[in-house]
Formats: C-alpha cells, structure tokens, sequence
C-alpha cells in the first residue's frame, strides 16, 4: 500500500478548493504518486496541472515565459516559483519525468512542459509537415504562368493574394490558405486544383488522386457545394488543357476528417495510417481551425509522403474543442507575409505579379514559405458595417469598437442592457412567423418537397447563436424561451411524438447510414403522404443537389437537438442571412473571448443583431480576452528543419 503524502494532499485540496484543479486532475496525481513514490512534490503537481491544462486545449506549458504572479491559482503559482528558481531540476521523479528520450508521462524539455502523449505528438506533426516543407518537387514557372493567366485572368495592378496563394502552393508539399469569411479560400483552392490537375495532366501523365475533408459534415458539404459551383464559373475556354480531359478528374465529393480515415466510432483506431496510407496525391482539409493536434496527427500518419497537403481556414475563428490551436500557430506570421526573395522572384515568374515589398522579408522560415493570407472580403464590404464590426473585434480595436455601439451601421442592431431582455424578439418574431405557419402540411396532393424547401430557405435566413450553453442567456435557456415564442406564432402546427412541426433540429452525431452529419441543420415536419396519414420526417437540405429536399424518418435519427438557438461554436462552417448573437453578461466569463465574437458574427452575410445583457462591459471583456493556447509546435518544426 502506497503511504499517504499529506504536503501533496493539502496541495490538491487547495487547487481544488481555488477552481484551478478538477477532480480528475487530482486523482491522476495520486495514481502517479503511487506509480512513481520517488517523485517529489514539485513532480505530482505539474501532472495534475498539465492534465488541467489539456482539458483547456494547451498541448504544452511554456513556463519559461510565464510570471508566477500571473498564475490563476495556488499550485501553478508555488511551481513557477519553484521553476524560474531550479529550472526543470525541480522536477524530479525517475521514470516519471524526463527530457523526452525515453519518453516519460510528463516531459521537460527546456523552458516547456509536457505531458508525454502531447509532446511525442507534437514532435511527430512537426516531423511530417517539415518532410513536405524540404521536398522540393516545385514546376518551372514557364509551365504555370499559362495555367495562371487562365484561371485568374490578367495581373492587376493592386495585389492580388489569391492569384499569389495558388501559384505558392505549388512550391512544396504543404500549403496553408487562412482568410476571413469571403476572400475566397474555396474559390482558390478550386483554381489550385484544376492547375495541379492540369500540369499533371498535360503531356499524357496520369490524374492525381485528390481528396477533399472538413472537420465536420456540415462543412464538408459546404465545400462539395462550393468547389462545384466555382468550377461551373470557370473560363474553361481559355484553359491550356481541354475542359472535357480536365474536368472528370477534379474531385466533387468530401468527407468528414474522422470518414476518411475510416475512424471507429469509440475512437479505438482507424482505417488507414502508415501501415495503410490513404491512396491520395493531394488532400485538401477546409476549415482547418477546428482542426486540433491528434487529428492533425493521425492524418499526418495516414497521407503517404509524397502527398500534398492544403489546409483552409481562418486563423482568427475559434480554434478546436480539443487540445492545439494548430492553424494560429502555423499562421502566426501570415499577416506579414514574411516570403523570401527567392520566393516572391519565383512568384513574380509564375503569376506575372510581384508581391507587395511588405509582404518580403529575408527572416521568413521555411514555414512562412508555405503560408498565404487572403485580406479582401467579398462578402463584407470593407466600408460595410459588419465588415467593420469583424475588423475591429480581429484586431481588438477597442476604439472603434465601442464607437460602433454607439452607430453599429446598416444592417447591424444593437441591445444593450435590460433592453436587451427583450428588444430583438420582435425582429425574431417576423422573421420566422411566415416560414413557421407554414408549416401547417399542405394537402397531400401538393408537392412535400417543393413546401419542405421553401421552409428551409426561410429558416436558414436568421439564427440565434449564443456563447453558453446553459443558463437564461446560454442556449437550454434561449431555445426554451423560443419554443414558447414559436408556439405562440404558430398555435395550430401539428404536434406529434417529436415535437411540433416546424421545430428545427441539429443533428449532434455523424450518421452515414441515413446520410446525416454532426452539424446538419433541418426542420422537424409533418410529411403528408397520398394516403392521407402524416409522418414525422426531418427535412434536410441535400448536400448534393442546391434547393432539393432530403427527408429523414425521424424516428431513426439519433442525437439530436433542438435548434432554435445553437451556440457559437456548433456554428462554424455555416453561414446565415441574419445573425442574433448573444452575449452572457458576466463579463468575467472565461468563454467570452476576441475569437468567439469574431466566430458568431461573421456567420451573419448581411444582418447582424448584437445582445449585450451586460452593456459594454461585456465587449470590452471580450475584445481583451484572447484564446491562448500554449504549444511549441513552431519551435518543434524549426528544430526539424534541415
């Protein structure tokens, strides 16, 4: 039996007294006690607080560069202290703790702690990616200018980052594309995609093997759509390779990450890794900030060497639920640019159009080779209010932003305070009152489809989102309270054993076997059929087929929820019309931060309506407050650089 450690218990119960440990953080100290007796104080206490920390999404603690003064609690604090005065000597526990090699369950390795699983993952990603950054497989730009010129017309005399950001790509095996909502990543990567089709293509060589992935199935389906769609709008005339020898090869289809990898559903293991690679030449993973450091990892060990890899996304959303912020840190230096002479030289060549002498700086590492930034908004006029409002949350521009509370602009409200109890019910009110009494099924000798479709595009133009999920202000509370509110608008819709007809429903859960995804959207229906009777379906838009209808039994369906409030982070990958985002009024609330404010309110395309219960006490909190994930990756990569 393990004796009893008193000075660590009194530690623990402190932490946990303070807020700053969980239960389950400090039970993982005293298994490790009892694993390891040798290990002293110091030892147990950094296993507990880094198990805390992976919980919060840090994959690593860089205390080299934190104050103890700074630390949100008793036991981080005492352990700075003890670590700015020993270093990583303070830790010590033999077989517990250790530099790395062999690989221990807590890692020091200088000024970073670890626990052991994150830094053997960490260093491998960073293994992989610069394996893609040293191969140097790029086309002359002779063979690419005629491909650029097609696909994107003349140089302009302005800077044009897409233009720039595809050609780039070419010139190694990894590609990172991060831009707002509306600069077009998906309209680059179509382009990207028909080129290295197209240079594989010419001169009779074989089709590239390209896969198209997103975190999550809603917005896997919003990039089938949108790479289909921007590939009808290409000038095909103009291209150096016939359309008709071009076009079967570009890829149509994607998937979820976790489908393909052929992931289990208890996370046991997957399909494909080393031993069995995915046969791809090139995959393309949209919405990479929802990306996190095992994710990353396992298709890293599953995409064969050669492979390309380009990641999308926008590095100021929201990064992942779990551990790693993987795309900040890969774009950390994207808004400076940071190419090299030889790169921007190359460039030039390429697309007819030198970059910008801010965008060049002879320090660029092998990493911000690879990066590009899209800055022009086509979706948000740069003057436009919601434009405005997103630059400004971006760049934590308090000034302006508590400028824009006072005039929020066209097509953006504001509630401030008790007005906010209820002053953006009305507008709520008419927007869904049509599309909800309507929902009343027609008669059985009319169209389903056509009636579930017209009510889908009306559902789809306002969305409540929220930062919590519980409490008045969260989503339990809020959707509650809409419920009501749509029972009142509509008090004659059919009500059966799921719920009322016209109740929008989330799907929670990949279910391939029905065809519905962890993050579909749909309404809750009462299907008329020619015999008269009414079943209960969730209506879906069709990923494959804009403006048709899929129908679900809804008794089939498993984890789902009610819809008429999502919270933020649920809504990444999708857009709509008219956003209403609400806004807890504790200003104090750990989840209200720069990056969430950004999220929500550039899912809304040209309406926004801000709730600030707390006033601007709470804008101020959240402009002020950064999602900071601690990690190493970036110096792990340099450190795997030739």
């Amino acid at each position: 039996m393990t004796a009893p450690r008193p000075e660590l218990e009194a530690w623990l119960q402190r932490g946990l007294q303070a807020g700053e440990l969980r239960p389950a953080d400090a039970t993982l100290a005293r298994q490790a006690a009892a694993l390891c007796p040798q290990a002293n104080l110091e030892a147990l206490l950094a296993t507990a607080l880094l198990m805390r920390r992976a919980a919060d999404g840090h994959v690593a603690w860089r205390w080299a560069e934190a104050r103890p003064d700074d630390a949100r609690g008793p036991c981080a604090r005492w352990l700075l202290q003890r670590l700015h005065a020993d270093g990583p000597a303070a830790l010590s526990g033999p077989g517990w703790v250790g530099a790395g090699a062999p690989l221990t369950p807590v890692v020091a390795a200088g000024g970073v702690l670890y626990l052991g699983r994150h830094f053997r993952r960490e260093r491998e990603v960073a293994q992989a990616l610069a394996q893609r950054l040293t191969a140097a497989d790029a086309p002359a730009p002779d063979a690419v200018r005629p491909w650029i010129e097609a696909l994107f017309g003349p140089p302009s005399p302005e800077p044009d980052a897409q233009r720039l950001a595809c050609a780039l790509a070419l010139r190694q095996r990894l590609a990172v594309i991060t831009g707002g909502p509306g600069t077009g990543k998906t309209h680059t990567v179509a382009r990207l995609l028909a080129l290295l089709q197209g240079l594989a293509l010419q001169g009779g060589g074989a089709p590239l093997a390209v896969g198209l992935a997103a975190p999550t199935g809603k917005a896997a389906a919003r990039l089938s759509t949108a790479l289909t769609d921007a590939w009808r709008k290409l000038a095909t005339w103009a291209l150096p390779l016939p359309w008709a020898v071009l076009q079967p090869h570009l890829p149509h289809r994607a998937v979820t990450v976790h489908a393909l990898l052929g992931q289990r559903p208890d996370g046991t293991g997957a399909r494909h890794d080393e031993r069995q690679p995915l046969p791809l030449d090139a995959l393309v993973v949209d919405e990479a900030s929802m990306v996190d450091l095992e994710l990353l990892h396992a298709l890293l060990r599953a995409l064969p060497p050669q492979a390309r890899l380009i990641l999308l996304g926008d590095r100021d959303q929201l990064a992942s639920v779990q551990a790693g912020a993987v795309l900040a840190e890969l774009c950390a230096h994207a808004r400076e640019g940071r190419w090299q002479r030889e790169t921007a030289a190359w460039l030039t060549a390429a697309t007819g159009q030198a970059p910008p002498a801010a965008w060049i700086d002879a320090d660029g590492d092998a990493l911000d080779q690879a990066v590009a930034m899209l800055r022009l908004s086509r979706r948000f006029d740069a003057g436009g209010a919601i434009g405005r409002w997103a630059a400004a949350v971006r760049d934590g521009d308090e000034d302006t932003a508590l400028a824009l509370l006072r005039d929020p602009g066209e097509g953006v409200s504001v509630h401030l305070g008790t007005q906010a109890a209820d002053g953006w019910l009305p507008t709520w009110r008419a927007a869904v009152a049509p599309w909800l009494q309507a929902a009343a099924p027609p008669p059985a000798a009319g169209d389903p489809d056509a009636w579930a479709a017209g009510l889908l595009q009306g559902q789809a133009w306002l969305q409540v989102l929220a930062a919590l999920r519980r409490g008045p202000w969260g989503v339990e509370g809020l959707d509650a309270r809409l419920q009501a509110e749509a029972a009142r608008l509509a008090p004659h819709a059919p009500t059966g054993p799921y719920g009322r007809s016209g109740q929008p429903w989330l799907v929670t859960r990949n279910q391939p076997r029905l065809g519905v995804m962890n993050g579909d959207l749909g309404l809750l229906l009462a299907r008329p059929h020619a015999d008269g009777t009414r079943r209960w379906r969730l209506a879906l838009p069709a990923p494959q087929r804009p403006g048709s209808v899929q129908w679900v039994a809804a008794g089939q369906l498993a984890d789902t929820a009610s819809a008429w409030a999502l919270t933020v982070h649920k809504s990444q990958g999708s857009e709509f019309h008219h956003v209403v985002l609400v806004l807890p009024p504790d200003a104090d609330s750990p989840i209200l931060t720069r990056e969430l404010l950004y999220t929500g309110l550039t899912r809304a395309r040209e309406r926004l309506t801000l709730v600030l219960p707390g006033g601007a006490a709470t804008l101020r909190a959240a402009l002020r407050r950064r999602t900071e994930r601690d990690s190493a990756l970036r110096d792990a990569l340099r450190q795997a650089l030739p």
